[in-house]
């Protein structure tokens, strides 16, 4: 009995080991069950002993994008070999239904960076938007190329939510991850999108600039209202870029503040000294409903904004002046309000020119009265010399009515120390400063005419100053500066002097008036004893085309009722030719050619 036991047992051995030899699985097994789609034995090779086994397994129902395989294959995530992690990976991306978004978002934890990026570009592929908050975070991938895959697949899923992570990346990441995270936001969109796509058309570099334009094209009408806010920005190559992008989508505002906004930031942008007359002009046509939103402008920390605005403002007074003191008292700063107040001091005042023109200048908010500066200026003399010929004074608004009263500084040297005083002691005498006010007003006159329309108001309000220096200079450079405004103070003022019998031959008021060449200021200029100025503006009215070249007079006569003679010179189709002309008073007290030009000029 024993024996036969012993005899068994050797038996049932040989027999199990047969057996298990038998269903051992192989890699040509694997291939059979692939060709003949044996899923089924195929998810069981995945818990093979042999390597060899479940990788060819693994593969293999990738292969066969065997969609019921796929918990066995995320399974395998915690296999100990790394090509088995990998290959199940490869797998599930293969297999590519809505199935695998879970294990393609778990496969973003992995240790593999390669399996991590095979993960975000699947789940990019699906559009699987459950997986934004994971795809989010790979942005910050310890790879650059899961990085890179992270942010295609979230351009890919176009979701909004993932916005604000590729947003977050424009400020530190490589050129080349900015571009691809740019490409996405123009896909992503939303506010958060839209805002970082406009901050990121300031890029320095211009691969990601580019990338900016496009995308903001590719959002369209969604981004607009975006792109209106942003004509405000202070930065001025986001002005341009969303002036761009708003041509380009054809979607450039024609009316209401968008329109004014428009146009400042275009005036920005075109890198010209002077304000392009265009602009001024569709400012202009903006009319009365433009003056809230053209007040606000003259707050802003952009320069080109605020010039714009203060021209259109200040040719606007009657529609201005209440809302620019409102304004004034509600926006500027204490040192504005401040040099406002004196207001009352200055040339011309009281006068509504200076009332609106301080109250538009007190708006900047990066007013700036530098107290040594005006102390120098209000004392005059060599003080204010020392200043104004610094090479970096300039006009700029704080000074002007200092400025301005420099026109009439009479400064003269102090009168020679005698040898000796009274108790016949010799005088040690102190040097003696011969400084001329002439100087300082000569200086002024340079620098107001430089500050061209920024100083145009005070100066008109000045023409009517009971300082006659002040008064005349001031009328002699808004009369160079043919200031159509200043037209009708100066009618007041030679109005005036005319009926106080003044004689205004020589006067700058007259002059001025005559070279704004109004029609409406005529009558008054007959009145006057011509000077040399006033022959050559008679004789091109009467020969048009005929350039005068010279105006002289011998006239030493002090009786301003005797008649004048100019030898006027000219050039008449390139030959140079001479005629005297004789102004005497008619009957009316109209200062006319007698006798009368001829027709034509005689022949030469």
């Amino acid at each position: 009995m024993t024996k036969k036991t012993i005899a068994f047992i050797p038996l049932l051995l040989a027999v199990a080991l047969l057996g298990l030899t038998g269903c051992s699985r192989t890699v040509e097994d694997i291939a059979k069950w692939k060709d003949q789609g044996r899923i089924e034995k195929l998810i069981k090779a995945l818990s093979d002993p042999k390597f060899e086994v479940r990788l060819a397994a693994t593969e293999a129902l990738g292969e066969l994008q065997a969609e019921s395989a796929v918990d066995s294959l995320t399974a395998l995530y915690n296999d100990n070999e790394e090509e088995i992690i990998m290959a199940s990976v490869v797998s599930l991306s293969e297999i590519g239904t809505p199935a695998v978004i879970t294990p393609m978002t778990v496969a973003l934890t992995l240790d593999d960076a390669q399996a991590r990026k095979i993960g975000a570009v699947t789940l990019g592929e699906l559009e699987a938007v459950g997986a934004v908050t994971q795809l989010s975070e790979s942005l910050n991938d310890s790879d650059a190329e899961v990085q890179m895959a992270a942010a295609v697949s979230l351009g890919q899923i176009r979701n909004e939510g993932g916005s604000k992570a590729l947003v977050e990346k424009l400020a530190t990441a490589p050129v080349e991850l900015r571009v691809v995270c740019v490409e996405s936001l123009g896909k992503t969109g939303g506010s958060i999108g839209v805002e970082g796509l406009i901050n990121a058309l300031a890029d320095k570099e211009i691969p990601v600039r580019d990338a900016a334009f496009q995308s903001l094209e590719n959002l369209g009408d969604f981004c607009v209202p975006f792109l209106l806010g942003a004509l405000q920005n202070e930065q001025e190559i986001i002005r341009q870029g969303v002036i761009k992008t708003l041509q380009n989508l054809d979607a450039v505002p024609t009316s209401g503040s968008n329109l004014i906004w428009y146009q400042l930031a275009l005036g920005s942008i075109d890198n010209k000294e002077t304000l392009n007359p265009e602009i001024i002009q569709t400012l202009e046509n903006a009319g009365a409903e433009a003056v809230d939103t053209l007040l606000l402008a003259a707050t802003s920390p952009i320069v080109d904004f605020r010039e714009y605005a203060t021209y259109i403002l200040e040719h606007n007074e009657q529609a201005v002046l209440e809302k620019a003191l409102i304004a004034s008292e509600t926006h500027a700063g204490s040192a504005a309000k401040k040099w406002m107040a004196k207001r009352g001091t200055w040339a011309g005042a009281p006068s509504s020119q200076i009332d609106l023109w301080a109250a538009i200048a007190a708006l900047n908010p990066d007013f700036k009265d530098d107290p040594a500066i005006s102390s120098s200026l209000e004392m005059q003399s060599r003080p204010a010399f020392n200043i104004i010929v610094a090479p970096q004074f300039k006009a700029e608004r704080p000074y002007i009515p200092l400025l301005i009263d420099l026109l009439g500084d009479t400064t003269t040297p102090p009168p020679e120390e005698p040898d000796y005083d009274e108790d016949g002691i010799p005088v040690v005498k102190t040097q003696r400063d011969m400084f001329r006010g002439e100087a300082n007003r000569l200086l002024a006159k340079e620098k107001l005419a430089e500050a061209g329309h920024k100083a145009t108001l005070p100066l008109i309000a000045a023409i009517e100053d009971d300082d006659q220096l002040i008064a005349g200079n001031a009328a002699e450079i808004l009369g160079n500066q043919n200031e159509k405004r200043a037209l009708q103070p100066l009618i007041h003022v030679v109005s005036n002097k005319l009926e106080a019998g003044e004689v205004l031959t020589e006067s700058p008021f007259y002059t001025a008036l005559q070279k704004l060449d109004a029609p409406e200021a005529e009558p008054l200029l007959l009145r006057i004893r011509p000077n040399p100025d006033r022959a050559m503006i008679v004789f091109e009215r009467q020969y048009p085309g005929v350039r005068p070249i010279s105006s002289e007079t011998k006239d030493d006569s002090s009786l301003q009722t005797q008649p004048v003679t100019f030898r006027l010179g000219f050039i008449d189709k390139g030959r140079v030719g001479e005629l005297m002309i004789t102004f005497q008073a008619d009957a009316n007290g109209n200062w006319v050619p007698n006798p009368a030009l001829p027709q034509q000029l005689p022949s030469m």
